[in-house]
């Protein structure tokens, strides 16, 4: 096994079991995409330096917040986009408006990063 096939298998494994792809400097965090310095978030991607939160797209410092997207500095929230609260079916209707896929659904790693399944 040579260097790159040993970082091959490494990435691998390290997706295999945390379900992230594409992400850096996070801590307990699983089926996240394209997030950095993220702590406990959950099912989401394209997150910054945002913690304990779960369903969030495109956010930025946000904390304990919940079916969020296109967010910055929020604390707490639930159904926003840009800041704004909306009702659940408000939220929704918004989110398919703009032709965002909120459902950040459990990949296949191995499917995804190298072109065969499990």
């Amino acid at each position: 096994m040579d260097q790159h096939e040993f970082m091959q298998e490494w990435a691998r494994i390290k997706t295999e079991h945390t379900h992230d792809r594409d992400t850096a400097n996070n801590y307990g965090c699983f089926n996240v995409e394209a997030c950095r310095n993220c702590n406990y978030v959950y099912n989401s991607r394209n997150a910054i330096n945002c913690h304990n939160s779960d369903s969030i797209i495109e956010c930025v410092q946000c904390i304990d917040c919940r079916d969020c997207a296109f967010c910055v500095g929020l604390n707490g929230a639930r159904f926003h986009i840009l800041n704004k609260e909306y009702t659940e079916e408000d939220y929704y209707n918004m989110l398919r408006w703009l032709g965002v896929d909120w459902n950040v659904e459990a990949f296949d790693p191995l499917m995804d990063q190298y072109g065969f399944g499990s």
